[in-house]
């Protein structure tokens, strides 16, 4: 659980001109709930960018640009239906806008690292915030993944993730999106980065698990940034 004075202090949703919505938390998602809860319509519509999963984890989801795409466990991207079912997404809808160039060479864990320097420069820092991450860009050591869609009665998503199918590319063109969580386990968010992919030719995409920049511009949004987690019984909010 986020901490509750933090919870306490910030401002509600309503007040901000930036807003990251996720919808269900992540423990249930873990635990096999693959049900719709939302929809691709419902969940993107005037989005800035976000990310997801379809029903019965049949397909990883990116959006951005006004558009919303689904990669299946075949890894080739298709235009997702509004109609489409979302057990678990993540939108971001605005707020203040860095743009920075990357270095070249930083891998994943490099380019966590550098949002966090831009956080802390902006007096701010992932503990205490989310921040929606874009990058666009040429990358290198590319690794990303997709899942075979599931049937009732669902597993875990650990046991699913056994089985997903891995891309590999040697050089990559396109664009990550996702956020930076706090590294939390409270079973709300998923801690760290986490990002999609969809490249420019729209034939590859899915969940990124490796990935280091060649040439590439990094855009955060922290600014009027928060996050309110839908809960049964709790309603949990965190702002920047």
């Amino acid at each position: 659980m986020f901490d509750a004075a933090l919870a306490s202090a910030v401002h509600r949703a309503e007040d901000h001109h930036g807003h990251i919505r996720q919808i269900e938390i992540v423990t249930d998602l873990f635990e096999g709930h693959y049900e719709a809860v939302t929809t691709v319509e419902e969940a993107f519509a005037g989005s800035l960018l976000g990310l997801g999963v379809a029903e019965a984890v049949d397909g990883e989801i990116v959006a951005f640009d006004g558009e919303v795409w689904c990669i299946p466990v075949d890894g080739i991207p298709v235009r997702a239906a509004g109609s489409l079912g979302l057990p678990f997404a993540v939108v971001a809808e605005g707020g203040e806008e860095i743009i920075e160039e990357l270095p070249a060479g930083l891998t994943f864990e490099g380019v966590t690292a550098h949002i966090d320097h831009v956080l802390s420069l902006l007096d701010k820092h992932h503990d205490h915030l989310v921040a929606a991450v874009r990058i666009d860009g040429v990358f290198s050591d590319v690794l990303l993944r997709s899942e075979p869609g599931q049937t009732p009665p669902y597993k875990p998503l650990t046991e699913v993730l056994e089985h997903e199918v891995q891309f590999e590319f040697t050089a990559w063109t396109g664009t990550l999106v996702g956020f930076r969580f706090p590294d939390v386990n409270d079973g709300e968010v998923i801690p760290g980065l986490h990002l999609h992919a969809l490249s420019l030719d729209r034939l590859s995409g899915g969940h990124c698990h490796r990935a280091t920049v060649v040439n590439a511009v990094l855009h955060i949004w922290v600014d009027d940034v928060e996050i309110t987690i839908p809960h049964p019984h709790l309603a949990t909010v965190l702002g920047a």
